[in-house]
């Protein structure tokens, strides 16, 4: 897929702002100067500025794609723009950078500001779900629209990701939802049931969890609600025969309503630090899964769960 004619890209002279037309990116000025120009102009280093300018670029770019080759139909699916160029953003992170740090950063830093709380005690999450876009912004959640749209827009695009990948075909099930949906949707005004549609059209079994082959769950949790789930995990691991390991593990999920659903990925830690993905635990409301009992291969260095922020979660 091609946004067209090449998008250029000025700079314009407010140091922490950018903006996207069609074909046309407006990038900050801070964006076009040197780690050592820009030390010497702040008269000293900031890293709030180089993660701005290091993510500002993709997301502007990325709006080529999400806003200008698919639009919005109104404030109530804005995210489909802004959420999808924030996704778009840390995928450029991951992709372009030899270690995941930066990226899963993103992803934490993303999270804090979903859920961090405001003088007034609210965080941008406790002033509304997505689809109420800058509705949001009322006097005690001034800034929630940004705060939440943006990010938190983004996190359900990774949380789909994260669901439809594959230990053979990696992303391949996520790519091909992504490019039907633009395939679908070119050049006109998708809204939040158009994408569900294409989401869908592209599930795969293990995403099924209301059992009725829709994704209704997902969304009114994520795109209509605003619970968001705290884990406690617990293992062990029990010496078997032939060198094998049994694992035996506790998973709960807390502060959700009843009707609350999420498959939760388990990783293991093996030698030499290679993480593997080695399934997910679909849990329902608040409730404790004891029952977790594998026979594994060999003594992975640690089990943990959630470890590419797989699910937006609190701490």
């Amino acid at each position: 897929m091609s946004p067209g004619p090449a998008a250029k890209g000025p700079e314009q002279p407010e140091f922490s702002f950018g903006q996207s037309w069609p074909g046309l990116v407006y990038l900050p000025i801070s964006a076009f100067l040197d780690a050592t120009q820009r030390y010497q102009l702040l008269g000293g280093i900031s890293n709030g500025v180089t993660d701005f300018i290091q993510e500002v670029t993709p997301h502007e770019v990325a709006h080529q794609w999400w806003g200008h080759m698919v639009g919005w139909a109104s404030y109530r699916d804005q995210w489909l723009s802004e959420g999808f160029a924030d996704f778009s953003a840390g995928l450029f992170l991951q992709m372009t950078e030899q270690k995941p740090d930066k990226y899963l950063k993103y992803l934490d830093n993303a999270r804090e500001t979903i859920l961090e709380k405001n003088n007034y005690g609210m965080s941008a999450n406790d002033a509304g779900p997505i689809h109420m876009g800058v509705r949001l912004d009322t006097e005690h959640t001034a800034g929630a629209y940004q705060r939440l749209i943006y990010p938190k827009g983004g996190y359900v695009l990774h949380m789909l990701r994260s669901m439809m990948w594959d230990s053979k075909t990696g992303d391949a099930n996520f790519i091909g939802m992504m490019h039907d949906f633009v395939e679908t949707n070119l050049y006109k005004n998708a809204t939040t049931a158009s994408f569900q549609a294409v989401v869908e059209k592209h599930m795969i079994p293990n995403m099924n969890l209301a059992g009725n082959g829709k994704m209704d769950w997902f969304f009114d949790e994520w795109v209509y609600g605003i619970d968001v789930p705290r884990y406690k995990f617990d293992y062990q691991l029990i010496p078997e025969a032939d060198g094998k390991v049994r694992l035996k593990a506790s998973l709960a999920q807390s502060e959700v309503s009843d009707t609350f659903r999420m498959a939760v990925p388990i990783y293991l830690e093996l030698d030499g630090g290679r993480i593997a993905r080695l399934g997910t635990v679909v849990m329902k409301g608040n409730s404790t899964n004891s029952n977790l009992d594998i026979v594994l291969p060999q003594k992975p260095k640690r089990v943990m769960i959630n470890q590419n922020y797989d699910v937006l979660a609190r701490k």
